[in-house]
């Protein structure tokens, strides 16, 4: 590498290039110095250290921008010595307000309020904000896996909303299971259910061979407890019958019963309403009846129901058990009247 001391270096003509140095060279401008004709003014500060170099407020200046620095391998924003816990990439900070990195095109998001944005809270939150009205969406091996809609819905292995009652929606694929709970110990929960306020109100437990499916039945919370009702008058208003299912192409005859029907005897084993509908639009906050100090209807009521899609009622067969269990004492307790009468008269 050689060095050359010149004081004019000129171009043969104006349409000449000017080569400084060759690979390997490093070409220095000294401090103060400015360039001459073509670039009259333009004033290059060589004392920016990692700073990247951008136009100052000055006309025709050129200096190292202090908010923007570049070490070789990471990029910093606002940090003069921008650090990767592991490899290389970009560093943004800032100082008590959110560290925000703005994403937008020129369809959507041209507005400042627009667009989205990947932020560190003040809070230390870390947070992905869409401001449009579409769905945040998550990619694997370049498919889709999961969105959060516009509404909140969190979908998984699907972009299309089930129902809108339901605020997680997860599609299986073919001949596959849906979902999967392993629990860390033998008697873990791997559900709990709570109700509106927060309290403990069912479970369902993993056991080393078998599942529990529970719900609250603790003596503490109840009261009015009798135990002399009459189970058998009730039972005989029951109706099992033998049916099958429209959705069902093979038509197999199964046994059960119709939930309007038992309604009537054990209310508590029914959910829903007879001959109700789906739900298909619900009040939200931009609906004149949810505003005001005493609004006629709240966020989430629904508004309008689906002519052609029912809402089945559902039984929970299992609130049929108690019913079933005392009617079959008052059975035994004959039974065994009647043998002992039967053993009086045999001893005569």
């Amino acid at each position: 590498m050689s060095t050359i001391e010149t004081n004019t270096v000129k171009p043969i003509s104006g349409s000449s290039t000017l080569t400084l140095g060759e690979s390997g060279d490093t070409v220095s401008l000294g401090a103060g110095v400015t360039a001459g004709t073509g670039l009259t003014g333009t004033t290059i500060n060589n004392n920016a250290d990692n700073r990247v170099i951008t136009g100052s407020g000055t006309a025709n200046t050129l200096e190292g921008e202090a908010n923007l620095t570049y070490n070789g391998s990471n990029l910093g924003v606002n940090i003069a010595s921008p650090t990767m816990i592991a490899g290389t990439g970009m560093h943004l900070t800032s100082s008590g307000s959110d560290c925000r990195l703005h994403i937008s095109n020129n369809t959507v998001g041209d507005t400042a309020n627009d667009g989205g944005y990947i932020f560190m809270g003040s809070d230390g939150a870390l947070g992905i904000l869409n401001k449009e009205n579409a769905p945040n969406v998550f990619y694997t091996n370049g498919s889709e896996a999961m969105r959060i809609d516009p509404n909140g819905q969190l979908l998984i292995n699907t972009a299309t909303t089930v129902s809108t009652d339901s605020v997680l929606q997860v599609v299986g694929n073919s001949n596959t299971t849906v979902s999967t709970y392993k629990v860390h110990t033998n008697g873990n929960t791997a559900l709990l259910f709570r109700n509106a306020a927060g309290d403990s109100k069912g479970s369902i437990v993993i056991n080393a061979d078998t599942t529990s499916y529970n719900t609250t039945s603790d003596y503490r919370l109840k009261e009015n407890v009798d135990y002399t009702f009459d189970a058998t008058t009730r039972l005989k208003q029951l109706k099992p019958a033998r049916f099958n299912w429209i959705s069902d192409e093979t038509n197999t005859l199964v046994d059960g019963f119709i939930a309007h029907e038992v309604s009537s005897v054990i209310p508590e084993a029914v959910s829903g309403d007879k001959d109700a509908m789906e739900v298909e639009t619900r009040y939200t906050a931009d609906d004149v009846e949810t505003q005001g100090d005493n609004p006629s209807k709240n966020v989430g009521d629904p508004k309008t129901y689906s002519t052609t899609e029912i809402n089945p009622q559902g039984i929970d067969q299992s609130k049929l058990v108690p019913l079933l269990t005392k009617a079959l004492q008052e059975a035994i307790t004959k039974i065994e009247t009647l043998e002992a009468k039967v053993q009086t008269l045999e001893s005569v």
